[in-house]
């Protein structure tokens, strides 16, 4: 009996431990649907991998357009910038050494006449011109003439005999176009002395009676606005200089 006993629970604790077993150890099923498993994750994770890769390079693509970018418009700007300064240089005028400074108003020497007159220095007029009286047009060898008369510091009047150049009509804001007789005399201005267009005109309204122009002035004076009566000009010797 006591053995029996003993050979029925030998079995069951058998039985117990090879359930348990049984328990622990997956199935085949089990293993199966555990390797799909790891097979379904194992692609996803190299997906999102590839993903956050794809990303990144897209970012670092685009960071590397921007300075690229960056980089091509600092070399423009300079290169923009040189040719805005080089076209100024071109513009620029050019200053010769030898250029007189001169003030507004200068005195110049009539050598023909033997006068000193006051002359305003005036940049803005095309030809010079000269207070004269009594002008009259007259016909000498079948030519035209043109006697007038000018006045020295005293108001002394000097008769003069010249050939007419050429007329000029000259606008004037609310009356009639004025005509002007144009003859060419030698003025001295500083150590110039040049044979130069004049249109005669009465200027004893005005406070000079010479107005130096740019026929005059071009490529030899420069003017300072400052200063006035700064030069003498070339005199006879007869000619008092004051």
């Amino acid at each position: 009996m006591n053995s029996y006993l003993k050979t029925i629970t030998v079995l069951i604790i058998c039985a117990f431990i090879s359930g348990c077993a049984a328990t622990n150890t997956p199935t085949n099923n089990e293993k199966d649907t555990t390797k799909q498993k790891q097979y379904q994750e194992k692609p996803k994770e190299k997906k999102e991998q590839i993903e956050k890769k794809e990303i990144k390079e897209q970012e670092i693509k685009k960071e590397n357009e921007i300075k690229k970018e960056e980089i091509e418009q600092k070399e423009e700007q300079p290169k923009i910038i040189k040719k805005i300064v080089k076209n100024i240089i071109i513009k620029k005028p050019v200053i010769k050494d030898s250029m007189i400074v001169i003030g507004t108003a200068e005195k110049v020497y009539i050598p023909s006449s033997d006068v000193l007159l006051k002359a305003k220095i005036d940049t803005g007029a095309t030809t010079s011109s000269m207070h004269a009286l009594n002008i009259k047009e007259f016909e000498r060898d079948g030519k035209k003439w043109i006697k007038f008369d000018l006045q020295d510091k005293d108001g002394n009047l000097i008769n003069k005999n010249l050939p007419l150049h050429r007329i000029v009509k000259i606008k004037r804001h609310g009356t009639k176009n004025q005509k002007r007789y144009v003859v060419q005399m030698k003025i001295n201005l500083a150590n110039i002395s040049q044979l130069v267009e004049v249109s005669l005109t009465n200027r004893s309204k005005f406070t000079y009676p010479v107005l130096i122009g740019k026929n005059y002035l071009n490529g030899l004076f420069l003017v300072d606005v400052s200063k006035k009566y700064i030069t003498k000009p070339k005199m006879s010797k007869n000619e008092i200089k004051k």
